[in-house]
C-alpha cells in the first residue's frame, strides 16, 4: 500500500504582497472566488447582493443579483442608521462609485452629443449644396425656346461633349460612326 500526500489548504500570511504580477493575479483569482460566494449566497438565500472592489490604480469590479445598480439604489435610498462599526464609509465607497459612473456616462453623453451636432451640420450643408446644384442643373430642362445665349452655349457644349464620348465609347468596341450611323467595322 502506498502512502499519498494530500494537499490541504494552506494558512496564508495576511499581509501584502510586494510582487506587483503576484499581487494582480491574487486579486484577480479572490475577486472571482468573492464574485462566485456572492452569487451562490443570492440565488440559495434569494438575497440582494452588491459588491464594488476598487483596486488601486484600476478600473472597479462589481457584482449584484439581480443588479449592481439596483441594488445599490436600494442601499442607498433607504433611510438607515449609520452603522456603529463603520459610520459612512459605505456611503463614501457608494458616492465614490457613482461619480466615476456618471463622470463616465457625462463623457460619452458628451462626446455623442458633439457628434451628433457635426451631423446635423453636415446634413444641413449637404442639403443646401443639393439645393444649389440642382438650382443650377434647371435651366436645360425647360424649353429651349426660353435659353439665352450662354445657357444655349453651354447646352451646345455638353452635347458635343456627350456625343464625343459616345463616338469614342463606339470607336473602343470595334463601331464606326460616318454620316450620323454606326458601322461594324
Amino acid at each position: 500500500m502506498s502512502t499519498r500526500l494530500i494537499k490541504g489548504r494552506k494558512s496564508v500570511r495576511l499581509a501584502k504582497i510586494e510582487n506587483q504580477n503576484n499581487r494582480q493575479v491574487t486579486f484577480s483569482k479572490r475577486r472571482n472566488g468573492v464574485f462566485k460566494k456572492a452569487n451562490e449566497l443570492a440565488v440559495m438565500t434569494g438575497a440582494e447582493v452588491g459588491i464594488i472592489v476598487f483596486p488601486p490604480g484600476s478600473k472597479p469590479y462589481s457584482f449584484g443579483h439581480p443588479n449592481v445598480d439596483e441594488t445599490i439604489d436600494k442601499y442607498v435610498g433607504e433611510e438607515r442608521p449609520p452603522s456603529p462599526s463603520s459610520p459612512g464609509i459605505d456611503d463614501k465607497y457608494v458616492q465614490m462609485f457613482r461619480k466615476a459612473n456618471s463622470m463616465t456616462l457625462n463623457t460619452q453623453l458628451n462626446t455623442l452629443q458633439d457628434q451628433l451636432e457635426f451631423a446635423i451640420n453636415l446634413k444641413s450643408k449637404l442639403k443646401e449644396k443639393n439645393k444649389n446644384l440642382e438650382s443650377q442643373q434647371e435651366w436645360f430642362k425647360g424649353p429651349i425656346e426660353k435659353m439665352n445665349y450662354t445657357e444655349a452655349s453651354m447646352l451646345k457644349e455638353g452635347l458635343e461633349d456627350l456625343l464625343l464620348k459616345v463616338k469614342n465609347y463606339g470607336t473602343e468596341r470595334g463601331y464606326g460612326y460616318e454620316n450620323g450611323k454606326w458601322k461594324a467595322e
